[in-house]
């Protein structure tokens, strides 16, 4: 069954790529694109900052705003006894502060996601390979880091890792953050009607060639790019 439900979860993520519309700009462009948000949100993504104003655009700009926040929103599932965290602090600020503060780099990629879902933007290869590269180093840096408790001469090459490690992934932080912004500011003041928020934790998978439902219940109003460029 648990097999079952990870394959449909993987499977709607494929999904995606079948989304008609594409990220005005790449997370390889954001910096020079919007090199102040860019920096800021490099700055604030230790302390969560960034992936908690990241979150809250997304929420403001296609939904009710924070009353419209779960936690993960949906995205991440129970596990073992845990229940699904989407039952944690339905839409309080508390709540998201704490996920952006304590999973910075998952919540961030949770509002890009989300943003994906809401406009059916399609993933960009480029950008899953910067952020598997920032995820990978952090994997290698922790393993490092275990390795040096017990080897002494691993010392020195687990602080090198972890110095890279982490300028990368201040960086990745600061371009998803940019691109994030980049996104909504086009669709500030837009006719957008955000449908009751409808939260799960594993996505359904649908059959090729059937219309795919908007992730947490909110449709996207404004056509595809390629059918506005048409009219």
């Amino acid at each position: 069954m648990k097999n079952k439900q990870k394959a449909a979860q993987y499977g709607s993520m494929f999904i995606l790529a079948d989304n008609p519309n594409a990220f005005k700009v790449s997370l390889s462009d954001a910096c020079c694109r919007e090199p102040v948000c860019c920096l800021l949100s490099c700055c604030g993504s230790g302390c969560g900052f960034s992936s908690c104003y990241a979150r809250s655009k997304v929420l403001d700009t296609y939904y009710n705003g924070i009353a419209d926040f779960t936690c993960c929103q949906g995205y991440i599932g129970g596990c073992c006894c845990i229940p699904s965290p989407v039952t944690c602090c339905p839409g309080s600020p508390v709540g998201l502060c704490c996920e952006g503060c304590c999973f910075p780099f998952q919540s961030m990629i949770i509002a890009r996601v989300h943003l994906m879902d809401t406009k059916r933007i399609q993933p960009d290869p480029c950008d899953w390979q910067i952020i598997q590269c920032a995820i990978c180093l952090q994997y290698i840096s922790c393993i490092l880091d275990i390795l040096a408790i017990f080897i002494d001469a691993l010392r020195d090459a687990a602080a090198i890792v972890d110095l890279i490690a982490d300028l990368v992934f201040m960086s990745t932080m600061g371009c998803m953050g940019a691109q994030v912004y980049h996104e909504t500011k086009f669709d500030i003041g837009k006719q957008v009607q955000p449908q009751p928020l409808v939260a799960y934790a594993i996505p359904v998978a649908v059959p090729v060639g059937q219309p795919r439902p908007v992730a947490q219940g909110a449709a996207y109003t404004g056509a595809p790019e390629s059918e506005a460029m048409q009219r």
